[in-house]
């Protein structure tokens, strides 16, 4: 039952957000070229890619570890848990920070911007500072505190929709919409870190940082660093269809060619968001089934998956119909992704099968195995990307997206079925 009032109450927070960055997204894109639109896009991407190739996801490990130590009351070694977390949140966002400040001048040669975009690139990199907020995050999904993670889900994205709509209303150039998109991508983050610790302030006398040691970081449970190190690389193989295909893309068809892509996707997150959400609601939920053994991890899993899928699998149907409309709205130029976007919604219904099932395997502790099942899966992405792109164009990357969001799902649904057989 709390699974479904989780999942409501992050569905509503994220159906929001979804609402208003598609919206945002569409006025971008009918107020600038299309080959602006997909500057602005690539440059943002940038950032994502740069920030996400440094994301320990430490808000994984809190609710792995911390959850049993919140359950029994061992405050003092959960403050040494949030502690390690964070040190590794900070060191991680001031390292990427640099490095895309560093390395701007390279993507911009390979990315084909224009000139002096490269400048703003590095300027756009001070935002992945105030990124540092995974440990806030695990602190609310501990605390069951999914209403306050449902608001943040729209801070960034309300913020955004206003800055953009005023922007389209007074025909600003490219610059501003770019700044727009930095402002409320940060503004977002900060209220993030800030509500998290505000939730453990509330939940607990002693102050975080009372007692640091450097023991915090070095006598961990016995496979603690062994789970960051998993869900880093899962979280980098993540990021590979999320945002590296925005830059393939735009490498190897050019800006417009990414912008159109960008928007197709966006348009797709009707399923990638929930798949998102449903794994991080299971999640908690899950590690606390398998950790009383109340009998429900048997079941979920499986019967959320075949539910999530179907509802999935119509909405691709459906986009075959209302896709190039929707499209059309934004602008004529728009309307030639339509087919990718019926194909990356077809992708996303498989993702959407599979979020229960990953989140499953999560709480077995078997993180290191759904690793393995997606680097196979991105790897085949990758190949199918390039070969597909370049011969069949636009459409090449759907058609990559849904072999690997295949090849997961069924390989992920045959390790959970061992394991409750």
């Amino acid at each position: 039952m709390s699974v479904m009032k989780n999942f409501g109450v992050v569905l509503r927070g994220r159906g929001i957000a979804a609402v208003l960055s598609v919206a945002s997204t569409g006025l971008m894109a009918n107020a600038l070229s299309v080959r602006e639109f997909g500057l602005v896009i690539l440059v943002h991407t940038y950032l994502m890619v740069v920030r996400g190739a440094l994301n320990f996801s430490t808000f994984e490990a809190v609710v792995r570890y911390g959850i049993p130590l919140a359950e029994s009351g061992e405050q003092s070694r959960l403050n040494g848990l949030l502690r390690a977390t964070m040190v590794v949140d900070i060191a991680a966002a001031v390292i990427a920070m640099l490095i895309g400040m560093a390395a701007a001048p390279l993507a911009a040669r390979n990315l084909h911007w224009e000139e002096g975009m490269a400048a703003w690139a590095v300027v756009y990199c001070l935002i992945i500072l105030v990124t540092a907020n995974g440990t806030s995050n695990g602190i609310l999904k501990m605390y069951d505190r999914f209403d306050a993670l449902s608001v943040q889900f729209t801070v960034g994205p309300a913020l955004r929709f206003v800055m953009v709509a005023a922007a389209w209303a007074l025909d600003a150039p490219m610059v501003v919409f770019l700044i727009a998109w930095g402002s409320a991508f940060a503004a977002g983050h900060i209220y993030l870190f800030v509500r998290g610790l505000v939730e453990l302030r509330a939940r607990s006398d002693v102050p975080l940082w009372s007692g640091f040691r450097r023991a915090d970081l070095v006598n961990r449970e016995e496979d603690f660093w062994k789970f960051i190190g998993v869900v880093y690389w899962q979280t980098n193989i993540d990021l590979l269809p999320k945002h590296v295909s925005t830059l393939l893309a735009g490498a190897l068809l050019g800006p417009a060619a990414a912008g159109l892509f960008r928007l197709a996707r966006e348009f797709s997150t009707v399923l990638t968001q929930p798949a998102v959400m449903l794994r991080e609601v299971l999640f908690p939920d899950l590690t606390r089934s398998l950790h009383t053994e109340d009998g429900g991890f048997s079941k979920l899993p499986f019967r959320t998956a075949l539910i999530a899928g179907s509802i999935g699998l119509a909405f691709a149907a459906l986009s075959l119909l209302i896709g190039p409309p929707i499209l059309r709205l934004v602008g004529e130029d728009y309307v030639q992704a339509s087919a990718l976007l019926s194909l990356l919604l077809l992708a996303g219904a498989f993702d959407l099968a599979g979020a229960s099932l990953r989140a499953a395997a999560y709480a077995m502790g078997r993180a290191s195995t759904i690793l393995r099942i997606h680097i196979l899966s991105i790897t085949t992405y990758i190949a199918a990307f390039f070969l597909l792109t370049k011969t069949i164009g636009l459409n090449g990357p759907g058609f990559a997206a849904i072999l690997g969001s295949l090849l997961a799902l069924l390989l992920t649904g045959r390790l959970i079925a061992r394991r409750v057989n």
